[in-house]
């Protein structure tokens, strides 16, 4: 409609009632964003959907990322994998990963795992409670085997650091490649 062609008054109407209509749509628009959280606490429950549970939530709690990964020094007949190549951990908490170690070789191999972190500040933040690499390994000819990690997240550890790369470079031990 041609408001330039209308009389004054009806142009004050038509707008009043326009005015009125936004008002109600934008009092509608709050309602409902109001009213959902209660109708989505019904929907949950009567369908039987299973929500987070308050008593495991730790809302101060910094979460963060540990990545993992391998690497075989050249020549060694050996293979290192994450079964998890990333895994979350938060702060004051354990962070547990496995990984699966072959000897591709048809001889007993001695390796050492030998772990580096990036960012570089992060080793400070995690604790190795058990680790493959502790110790030397040696697996038999063509031996796979599944070894463990399980890291302690210092609880100081920065919210800013998000994501750690944990980082296995295997070596063979000394006269027993």
């Amino acid at each position: 409609m041609n408001t330039a062609a209308m009389p004054a008054v009806e142009r004050d109407r038509a707008n009043r009632r326009t005015a009125i209509k936004l008002g109600i749509a934008a009092a509608a628009m709050v309602g409902f964003a109001y009213g959902m959280v209660p109708f989505y606490n019904v929907f949950c429950e009567a369908l039987g959907l299973d929500r987070a549970r308050p008593e495991l939530a730790d809302v101060h709690a910094a979460a963060m990322r540990v990545e993992f990964d391998t690497n075989v020094s050249a020549g060694l007949p050996a293979r290192l994998t994450p079964l998890q190549p990333v895994v979350a951990g938060r702060a004051g908490g354990l962070v547990k990963a496995r990984f699966r170690l072959e000897n591709l070789s048809d001889a007993p191999l001695g390796l050492r795992a030998v772990p580096s972190y990036a960012p570089e500040r992060a080793g400070r933040f995690l604790t190795k409670m058990e680790c493959f690499c502790f110790n030397a390994l040696t697996l038999a000819a063509r031996e796979t085997r599944e070894v463990t990690v399980v890291l302690l997240v210092d609880e100081a550890m920065p919210a800013e650091l998000g994501a750690v790369t944990l980082s296995y470079t295997l070596f063979p031990l000394e006269g027993k490649a």
